[in-house]
């Protein structure tokens, strides 16, 4: 499966876009390895080659080439020869929830709290400013991520539940047309987006989520500015509070 970054979903552009300081060769790395960790790059799909990823994060190809040559060291992406040949994600790897919950666990209810104020007022500001912004074309892409699609009779995962999600989010600054909020958005996601596969294991809580975004999209369609940021502002608190309640139940069982 190819990979082109201009072409990619709107959390894995997140992935793909330019890294501003710091250890290179290292935050190249811990951008693949979220990816793989969120579930936006899946087992067996295959990375932009050296110069497009270069390209792409705003590194040199030696950077690129040193970062994927930590990754194969790591066992994490293994790359072939030839024609169709390329750097791939590792078959075995795939989103895990243990991880995700030892992410959680390292955390503080503090810093869980403060992580889930900062989202939710980057959160909210987008969907007011989207509800005053929205065209009949922004109200439809935003229903497509209402839930995830399934195939008749199947139900969705949890990973598939999650990355809807995070895809509403990222849609709904991409309507407020707002790149300083956009941008700190997909940066957002990128802090929580691992944690919250945890939540869409439970079926209630997908439920509860493809509702609230249901009336999101309705308020923005509307341009009922108020109504969208009290939406939102119950969906990224429902979000925190799951969390700390989860933090609460696993510290309790140790």
């Amino acid at each position: 499966m190819s990979l082109s970054p201009l072409g990619a979903s709107r959390s894995l552009a997140a992935v793909f876009t330019p890294i501003k300081s710091g250890g290179l060769v290292d935050e190249v790395c811990r951008r693949i390895e979220l990816a793989v960790e969120s579930g936006l790059l899946a087992s067996g799909q295959r990375l932009p080659n050296e110069i497009e990823l270069a390209a792409a994060l705003g590194v040199s190809a030696v950077t690129a080439r040193e970062a994927l040559s930590q990754l194969r060291g790591q066992g994490l992406i293994r790359t072939t020869r030839g024609r169709s040949g390329g750097s791939f994600v590792t078959e075995n790897s795939f989103p895990s929830a243990g991880r995700a919950r030892e992410k959680l666990l390292g955390l503080t209810r503090l810093q869980i709290t403060d992580l889930g104020l900062h989202f939710q007022a980057i959160a909210v500001a987008c969907a007011g400013v989207a509800a005053r912004r929205s065209s009949t074309e922004d109200v439809e892409a935003l229903r497509q991520y209402i839930r995830p699609e399934t195939a008749a009779g199947e139900s969705a995962t949890a990973f598939a539940w999650r990355l809807s999600a995070a895809e509403f989010l990222l849609e709904l600054a991409s309507v407020a047309r707002s790149a300083r909020l956009a941008r700190e958005l997909l940066h957002l996601q990128a802090d929580v987006g691992t944690m919250t596969l945890l939540p869409f294991e439970d079926p209630g809580f997908c439920e509860k989520t493809a509702a609230m975004n249901h009336a999101i999209t309705e308020a923005v369609a509307t341009h009922d500015s108020e109504a969208a940021e009290a939406r939102t502002k119950e969906l990224t608190t429902a979000t925190t509070n799951w969390l700390l309640a989860e933090h609460s139940d696993s510290q309790n069982k140790h």
